[in-house]
């Protein structure tokens, strides 16, 4: 029956099959049919008795079979619709669409592999339904198996190369992937096949934002934040993008904006925080991060911040006390664990230094940075010969430690310490020497300045050839 028929038809429809099934109450295609007409007006609790009663009358009729499935399924009874798929494909092994239905519910579920063989075994039977490759990708990306998601986007666009859907869910998977070309390639496209969707244009703005175009990237925040001025996301997003611009004073006021329309947004307070903080307003910083906490005193960026402002400072026990407090709520929190060990070091409290040390190594002993306190901890100690193989170790775990601590390096490490360390090391021990003599001397840090901005005129040519691309590809 065709969904363009008139209200008015459908109801002489119902009418006549009424009066069939009163002069043949075994007329099976009489009770079907009545059933399709209270389908085609959302009527599916009064449907699914007329579809029942034909299957009483012909145990074998498929088409009412599956869609008695249809009716359960609408009337969220899933269960008895994946029963009553199951027994169409008894009848009519072929029917793609009962596989594909099942396959829902098992995904709805989150049965994925199910659901995944169930959709594939649809595609065997007729590989040309769009919809099919969509629910397979559905339960791809659920799993967290992006390229196997877009390999079945991709199809659809071999099936229909101005399929909507697939552009806009293109676009996202490839911002998750971070193939940044190929994300903005998708999205323009579905804005110019005419979608309109706050969503498409925060996931182009995202991918323009990581690929460093500030200006385009804005530019679909603000289409986003103009169809749904209520999406906290995009509003904190459509901030960042304006720091990143260069824009603080518009970022500043976005976040603003977003707290008179929501004052219990911690993430904007949080931001507020940090762009107090970068514009050196320590006493403003403080109030705006404990206004997030205040919602949320679990909100750990909020905490971190206030600690590393605290040490900025100066102030190593209030600066002690945030990261204590993050420990409280994260044991492992490794930059926690490591700041407390660093500030009692600072303090010259070595007692409780050791026993942070002590007790971050334990919890995670393949950390970098805890070996690499353990070997600052012991040649403060003067102990060169505990303070070797703690080194060693945060080499192996990290050949660029010791420029990372660099001007902690330099401090600790005395032409008399340095060559103690050097007495104490074998022949294995060569490369970690060279980089501790390389950072002693400062030419560690200049080479690493040097591939800064290596690294930047590169990634600068990365952007202006994106730039290009979708210049070219939007001619």
């Amino acid at each position: 029956m065709s969904m363009k028929l008139t209200r008015e038809q459908i109801n002489k429809i119902i009418d006549e099959c009424q009066k069939q099934i009163v002069k043949n109450p075994h007329n099976k295609e009489a009770h079907h049919d009545l059933a399709v007409a209270r389908m085609e007006v959302g009527q599916f609790d009064q449907a699914l008795p007329g579809f029942l009663k034909a299957i009483e009358l012909d145990p074998r009729f498929v088409s009412a079979t599956y869609l008695a499935g249809v009716c359960y399924a609408e009337l969220n009874r899933p269960d008895e619709a994946v029963e009553m798929w199951k027994k169409t494909l008894t009848l009519n092994k072929r029917h793609d669409n009962a596989m594909y239905f099942i396959g829902k519910i098992y995904g709805m579920k989150g049965m994925w592999d199910m659901a995944i063989h169930q959709f594939n075994q649809a595609i065997k039977v007729n590989d040309e339904i769009p919809q099919y490759y969509q629910a397979l990708a559905e339960m791809y990306l659920a799993k967290g198996e992006f390229q196997t998601a877009v390999e079945n986007w991709q199809k659809i666009l071999t099936l229909d190369e101005k399929n909507l859907q697939a552009h806009v869910n293109l676009c996202a998977c490839y911002l998750d992937m971070h193939d940044l070309e190929k994300s903005v390639l998708h999205g323009g496209i579905a804005v110019s096949l005419g979608v309109v969707s706050p969503t498409l244009y925060y996931d182009l703005a995202m991918a323009y934002l990581f690929a460093g175009m500030y200006e385009d990237s804005i530019k679909y925040f603000l289409l986003a934040k103009e169809g749904d001025e209520n999406d906290i996301p995009t509003r904190l997003s459509l901030g960042e993008a304006y720091i990143a611009n260069g824009e603080r004073q518009k970022a500043i006021a976005e976040w603003q904006e977003l707290l008179a329309k929501d004052a219990a947004c911690v993430e904007a307070w949080y931001n507020l925080g940090l762009a107090a903080a970068q514009d050196e307003n320590s006493e403003q910083a403080f109030e705006y991060f404990d206004k997030a906490l205040a919602l949320d005193p679990s909100y750990l960026p909020a905490t971190s911040n206030k600690g590393i402002l605290f040490y900025q400072l100066g102030k190593l026990d209030e600066s002690l006390e945030q990261w204590q407090k993050i420990v409280s709520v994260e044991p492992n929190h490794i930059q926690a664990l490591g700041n407390i060990v660093e500030i009692y070091m600072d303090k010259k409290d070595f007692v409780q230094a050791k026993k942070n040390l002590d007790h971050a190594i334990e919890l995670q002993p393949e950390e970098a940075r805890f070996q690499y306190l353990k070997g600052c901890y012991d040649l403060t100690r003067n102990d060169v010969n505990e303070a070797l193989p703690a080194w060693q170790k945060a080499y192996a775990l990290n050949p660029e430690i010791f420029v990372t601590y660099a001007t902690q390096v330099q401090l600790l490490l005395t032409d008399e310490k340095y060559e103690h360390l050097i007495a104490a090391a074998g022949a294995d021990d060569r490369a970690m020497l060279q980089k501790l003599q390389d950072v002693k001397s400062g030419q560690a840090v200049k080479q690493v300045l040097e591939q800064a901005k290596r690294q930047a005129t590169v990634q600068q040519e990365e952007k202006k050839s994106l730039m290009q691309k979708v210049k070219n590809l939007f001619k």
